[in-house]
């Protein structure tokens, strides 16, 4: 019985140890912790059926640590934003003065505005574009009112006309809301009321007050990283 007894032990002792073994094959290993045995220099113990190459150990230094995966970078997002152009034509090249026609001159200026209107409205870009037309600071503003009011309407019926969606299009007329040069021309020639030469440079003198404002109100597609 005793024999009995001690072959038990015997071969539970095996059991374990080949346990401890499996566990961390090619090293010696302490049973009562499962760390690998090491020597006064600190160095794992070998069996002598180790295998570096199949069995080494990162902690023995028989192994290289695994590197970090570097996360993957993800793709930029498209974000649409909403961007305003705008565009100013003298009126001297559109029309004559005083008059709501277009001159034919106006066609090489009004056509590249045209063509960029219409790639935006066919890639459903367009948000809309304001015509905004204006005079300078001289006649009444009755009269300012409805010429720059009839020169919107004008360079409109022209973009309508070429293609451009004519909901997308509004035109307003401000007469000399926004005269900047008046103050600075009447300075210039405070006798030109009474002085046919100097009304006629004065006239000159505030020409960038007589234009059209085109304001173009479209998405553009950036990427945000």
């Amino acid at each position: 019985m005793t024999k009995q007894l001690k072959l038990s032990a015997l071969v539970a002792a095996l059991l374990v140890s080949a346990s401890a073994f499996a566990a961390k094959p090619g090293y010696t290993v302490d049973q009562t912790t499962d760390a690998v045995s090491r020597n006064n220099y600190g160095e794992c113990w070998h069996t002598a059926y180790f295998d570096k190459a199949k069995e080494g150990l990162v902690e023995c230094g028989d192994r290289e640590a695994a590197k970090p995966v570097a996360p993957v970078a993800q793709a930029p997002k498209a974000a649409p934003v909403s961007v305003k152009e705008h565009v100013t034509l003298s009126a001297k090249v559109l029309f004559n003065f005083d008059k709501a026609t277009l001159r034919p001159d106006a066609k090489s200026e009004l056509d590249p505005l045209v063509a960029k209107l219409k790639a935006h409205a066919g890639e459903g870009h367009l948000n809309g574009v304001e015509i905004d037309g204006y005079t300078d600071f001289m006649g009444s503003d009755k009269l300012n009112n409805a010429l720059s009011q009839k020169r919107a309407d004008a360079v409109k019926a022209y973009f309508v006309d070429a293609g451009v969606p004519a909901e997308k299009v509004t035109a307003v007329g401000k007469g000399k809301a926004d005269a900047k040069m008046t103050d600075e021309c009447k300075a210039k020639f405070p006798k030109y009321a009474k002085n046919k030469k100097q009304n006629a440079e004065i006239k000159a003198c505030i020409e960038p007050d007589r234009r059209v404002d085109v304001v173009i109100d479209a998405v553009k597609v950036t990427t945000q990283q």
